[in-house]
């Protein structure tokens, strides 16, 4: 079972890995002509991966990188991804808050899959605990090589997604992904409302389409009836969805040959 659990004791800020495991997770020749890697910000349960390995053609070639930093989150991802059925799979779990600078964070636990950052004052602080975040942007930029990989992104970080992609912005660094799936919350916000905007719009400008949105809930029943990704429904105005459960698809536009054999 190819399975790390990169916590406190192993994690490096610096080396992004430490020890001899730097080689196996972050090879610099995979001998593949195209390095895949799936990341998955806010695994919960694990279950959004099983669903991505399920529905994902030739997932098995893909390296799986999980934050959960909710220390029961992260105890119920390594449960599940544990079982022998994933046992050919190449996953990381890393028990860090993604986040926009390399930091200790006030963290809401113990809210399941709304667990989050503790962005500001009106925050039930008797919730939160202090957790160590890194630079997700700085953390991507020293994974991957661009003309060499294929990243898919799925971002489930209630409340911080807008500050991170606005800081792979200012980086340069959202490029460095072919395919998002963002779930935004607190769309009404009226102290990110702007910058999510923003955001959206500069997708647009990296050379991103968002086709359609997709829900957890359905594609958890079509994973239970054994369907396929094309029966998993799709919607094109978010504004008749919740926004708890949502998620926006944006796929680089394929305008360079390299992705022609993905």
């Amino acid at each position: 079972m190819v399975l790390f659990l990169l916590d406190e004791q192993s994690f490096n800020l610096e080396d992004t890995f430490v020890g001899n495991q730097v080689e196996t997770l972050i090879p610099s020749d995979t001998g593949q002509s195209i390095r895949r890697i799936y990341i998955d910000i806010g695994c919960f349960n694990g279950e959004t991966i099983e669903y991505f390995l399920y529905f994902t053609p030739n997932s098995d070639a893909y390296e799986i990188y999980t934050f959960e930093p909710d220390p029961d989150n992260y105890l119920l991802c390594k449960k599940r991804l544990s079982q022998p059925k994933f046992a050919k799979y190449k996953i990381n779990i890393i028990r860090k808050v993604a986040w926009i600078r390399n930091e200790k964070v006030l963290y809401r636990t113990e809210r399941g899959r709304q667990s989050r950052i503790s962005l500001n004052a009106t925050d039930d602080l008797d919730e939160s605990v202090s957790l160590q975040a890194i630079d997700f942007s700085a953390w991507l930029a020293r994974l991957v090589e661009r003309k060499k990989v294929y990243i898919h992104i799925k971002m489930s970080m209630p409340g911080a997604e807008v500050p991170v992609l606005d800081k792979m912005i200012r980086d340069n660094t959202l490029g460095l992904a072919n395919k998002y799936e963002v779930e935004w919350t607190d769309r009404e916000n009226p102290l990110t409302r702007g910058t999510r905007i923003y955001v959206q719009l500069m997708f647009d400008s990296y050379g991103f389409d968002c086709l359609y949105y997709t829900r957890l809930k359905n594609m958890q029943k079509v994973y239970q009836a054994k369907g396929s990704a094309q029966d998993i429904e799709k919607y094109y105005d978010w504004n008749k969805i919740s926004e708890s459960d949502a998620f926006a698809h944006y796929i680089e536009r394929p305008d360079e040959p390299i992705r022609q054999d993905i």
